[in-house]
């Protein structure tokens, strides 16, 4: 199978509201993974004291890789049927990379995997995901 382009991917994380507003772009798309990035800003903090980014954001990075490495694959978004998320160190201002591989691609379902670094590489959050790849 033919690996997607960039730009194409890109055209479909654009598609959501949400990945537009944090500024998500694809830095790279391989055969078995795909990169993605965000600028860090202060809209992302969820604790003003310790400077951390919010959870929520942090585990959006690990569904939304995980979607785009299966989008990859089969040339469209699909939904999410579950997500487990293991955060292993707080996030701190600085921008934020997730790479994210496909486990098992299914006619049915997928399974991915996602790593979210921070800008000294740094391992933030791990997770994996499960989406619905059937045809409606």
């Amino acid at each position: 199978m033919e690996t997607m382009d960039i730009q194409k991917l890109q055209g479909i994380v654009d598609r959501s509201p949400l990945n537009r507003w944090l500024g998500m772009r694809v830095e790279s798309v391989e055969p078995d993974s795909v990169t993605l990035t965000i600028q860090w800003r202060e809209e992302l903090i969820s604790s003003p004291e310790r400077q951390t980014t919010h959870g929520g954001i942090l585990a959006t990075l690990v569904d939304g890789a995980g979607d785009y490495a299966v989008a990859a694959r089969i040339g469209r978004a699909v939904p999410t049927l579950d997500l487990h998320v293991d955060y292993h160190r707080p996030a701190t201002p600085g921008d934020l990379r997730v790479i994210a591989s496909v486990v098992h691609m299914g006619s049915t379902t997928a399974t991915a995997r996602a790593q979210v670094f921070d800008q000294g590489g740094r391992l933030l959050v791990t997770g994996r995901g499960l989406y619905f790849v059937a045809q409606k």
